[in-house]
């Protein structure tokens, strides 16, 4: 993927948060409950045999999100050789849109529902951009999604950088610049990327003219370390070089390339 795709993303995005003025997206799953005024993270307790208060030291337990889920809900087209969201990347970005982390520790999980496309009904008898290729192996095609956006969709030799989903699931960690070190923590008041390979592939040079590259549908939810907590993000901005995507109120899916805010 070119500089010129990246750039073009992030600057919208800072636009639109310039004139929003700051991430106040909440809603009753989301919802952040504030301690009360004064409290503080020691809480005094009272004791029987002394009549002095003590305190209790012991420590918090922070439990923070670690893990971006991305669920492929692209209605089922078996037409391509590529079936389902195409990831390319992801990422968390700084308030002015530019990334300051790409995904790492990326991890595939299959759709157990049978609503995935087998080969003999993809283009030529091979869904070759998918878990279930006969051209790569899925640690291959996985590992795509990790580090910096750089797919490309090529008219003639094989495409590059991206994994289709085919009804599955993507999980990943942010981790920094270059997709490695240590895992970052996903807090409220951050943004995360999902760059799907989209027309905006097309218009940045990205993708032959032929790609049809149609913006695909996904959800994105974020998970604690242990899988036990999650959050379900809404999306915040569509890239606007998808013109079949329409941002809503109620909107719960990505469309193309993607930003969401976390709550």
């Amino acid at each position: 993927m070119s500089i010129k795709h990246r750039i073009g993303f992030a600057s919208v995005l800072a636009l639109t948060l310039a004139a929003c003025g700051s991430n106040d997206l909440t809603d009753d799953a989301g919802t952040v409950i504030a301690p009360p005024p004064g409290a503080d993270a020691a809480v005094t307790v009272p004791v029987a045999d002394s009549g002095a208060p003590a305190t209790d030291t012991t420590p918090v337990v922070a439990d923070p999100y670690v893990w971006v889920v991305i669920q492929d809900t692209e209605q089922k087209a078996c037409t391509t050789n590529g079936p389902g969201a195409d990831v390319d990347a992801v990422a968390k970005l700084a308030a002015n849109g530019t990334p300051i982390g790409w995904g790492m520790n990326a991890t595939y999980k299959k759709n157990p529902g049978g609503y995935a496309c087998e080969n003999a009904d993809c283009n030529g008898k091979n869904c070759k951009y998918a878990a279930n290729s006969t051209t790569f192996t899925l640690s291959e095609l996985v590992v795509r999604t990790e580090g910096p956006a750089d797919a490309q969709v090529n008219e003639t030799t094989s495409d590059v950088g991206y994994f289709s989903l085919n009804a599955g699931t993507l999980q990943l960690q942010i981790g920094n610049l270059s997709g490695a070190g240590a895992a970052q923590e996903l807090k409220s008041g951050d943004w995360i990327a999902v760059y799907e390979v989209d027309q905006s592939y097309i218009d940045s040079g990205a993708a032959a003219l032929t790609c049809v590259c149609a913006p695909e549908h996904y959800t994105v939810t974020l998970q604690n370390a242990s899988g036990s907590k999650e959050l379900k993000l809404k999306p915040a901005l569509y890239n606007p070089s998808n013109t079949a995507c329409t941002l809503t109120a109620d909107a719960t899916e990505g469309c193309g390339s993607t930003t969401f805010a976390v709550p």
